[in-house]
């Protein structure tokens, strides 16, 4: 299809100098494992499709734990009113919810490196913690190749501890903060899910597979050989 006289080329995004960085090292591992037989596929997303099409695959989660707060606590959300009725506790039930989204970003990150640095060539070394300001978003990549299960296991734990665990002994302590902060911890792992999800599905070729997180984009890089 010809262009027409409105189309106009798509503009690349400025790399940072973190990202040219992790750019050369990544085509070092990337001829090495070339060389050695493997070969590569991108499962890459946008941030904004991550955070919103991963959105919907963590809602069920969501709403199975709301739903089974209420069951257990016999549709009671007491404390909603008892901190509506007392000013100075709605003010620091408020403040613990705004604190604990910029904290549990933070250890989210870290979570995702502790585990991945277990199978990383140099340790915690090829971790590395960025912010992506334009998207208002913080991350964790690993520069070395990571084996499948290590891979899924790291990227899956932070929405798993953060987000379920916290929500599920919200259940049973009653404790309607507590909720809101595991659903809302839920919630940040939509992008984490959703390239989970993308991985599960891709049907690898060959029996040997190592992956890692693309340099620039959201997502991950495939190499794998018979």
């Amino acid at each position: 299809m010809g262009k027409t006289k409105d189309s106009k080329p798509k503009q690349e995004r400025k790399l940072t100098e973190a990202e040219i960085r992790r750019t050369e090292n990544f085509k070092v591992k990337e001829v090495s494992l070339l060389e050695k037989g493997y070969a590569r596929k991108d499962l890459t997303i946008s941030i904004e499709k991550a955070n919103t099409v991963g959105a919907l695959l963590t809602l069920p989660f969501v709403a199975l734990m709301i739903l089974g707060y209420a069951i257990y606590n016999h549709g009671e959300f007491g404390i909603i009113k008892t901190l509506h009725e007392n000013i100075v506790l709605y003010f620091v039930g408020m403040a613990v919810i705004m604190v604990s989204f910029f904290v549990c970003a933070v250890i989210h990150e870290g979570i995702h490196g502790l585990i991945w640095s277990t199978g990383a060539e140099n340790g915690f070394k090829d971790i590395e913690f960025g912010f992506i300001k334009e998207k208002l978003t913080p991350y964790c990549t690993c520069l070395s190749p990571l084996k499948k299960p290590l891979y899924i296991f790291g990227s899956l734990m932070p929405m798993t501890i953060l987000g379920i665990v916290v929500g599920v002994v919200s259940i049973f302590l009653g404790n309607v903060v507590m909720l809101i902060i595991g659903c809302m911890q839920t919630l940040g792992g939509a992008g984490d899910l959703l390239v989970t999800c993308m991985l599960l599905r891709y049907k690898t070729k060959g029996k040997d597979t190592v992956l890692m997180d693309h340099p620039t984009e959201c997502g991950l890089v495939v190499f794998e050989k018979a």
